[in-house]
């Protein structure tokens, strides 16, 4: 979610590591991840096979918590990352369109 703006902000950034911190994801590692993520040219196809890559519905409840908190953590709601999360809903049958 960090990334789905395409700023990666200091305020995520520390988050980031502090959940990584949590889930023994160490420095190297997180790195590698960073940079593949970067390396991302369809940000749409990646959330929603990542999305599907959780099955277990408190990883899940758990993971929402998360990119919720992420998004506000700069104090800005971006549209990509509003919209990264509804790609994720959809995917989990969480999205309710009220149109």
């Amino acid at each position: 979610m960090a990334f789905a703006d395409k700023i990666y902000r200091e305020e995520e950034e520390e988050f980031v590591k502090s959940i990584s911190k949590s889930l023994d994801v160490d420095k190297e590692e997180l790195k590698k991840i960073e940079n593949e993520i970067d390396r991302v040219s369809d940000f749409t196809r990646a959330c929603r096979e990542t999305a599907n890559r959780i099955q277990n519905k408190g990883d899940r409840n758990k993971t929402l918590d998360l990119l919720s908190e992420m998004i506000t953590k700069d104090k800005i709601v971006h549209k990509a990352e509003i919209s990264a999360l509804q790609i994720i809903a959809e995917e989990w049958n969480m999205f309710i369109d009220k149109n």
